[in-house]
């Protein structure tokens, strides 16, 4: 039985991944139709914006659920460079067919006011 939410998951991953990725400026969730995201095997999509990396282009990496660590559903990460993502937001890099960005993810400390 899931106890958390699609969206709970996304977050907790994105905070997850805020604490460990030190180049991370901003993590973005990537949204499919609405009938594929309600979908549990739909994986969770992450875009990270990563200041640390190096530009490969849209390389989405994909990922099982992992129970014992609260993240119950698949999910997918892309990593992409600051500048990879602003291509993305021009259109003149794409994400996979059917593939949206959907909201910034804020940083656990932006949530908070701090």
């Amino acid at each position: 039985m899931l106890t958390k939410t699609k969206d709970e998951v996304a977050n907790d991953l994105a905070r997850k991944h805020y604490e460990i990725e030190e180049g991370v400026i901003q993590i973005v969730r990537i949204r499919g139709s609405a009938e594929a995201e309600a979908d549990p095997a739909e994986p969770i999509k992450l875009l990270e914006v990563n200041e640390n990396t190096v530009p490969a282009g849209v390389m989405p990496l994909h990922f099982g659920p992992v129970p014992a660590s609260g993240i119950d559903y698949p999910s997918v990460i892309v990593e992409v460079t600051p500048d990879e993502f602003r291509k993305i937001q021009a259109h003149e890099l794409e994400l996979p067919a059917g593939w949206k960005l959907g909201d910034v993810i804020p940083r656990p400390e932006e949530e908070n006011g701090q």
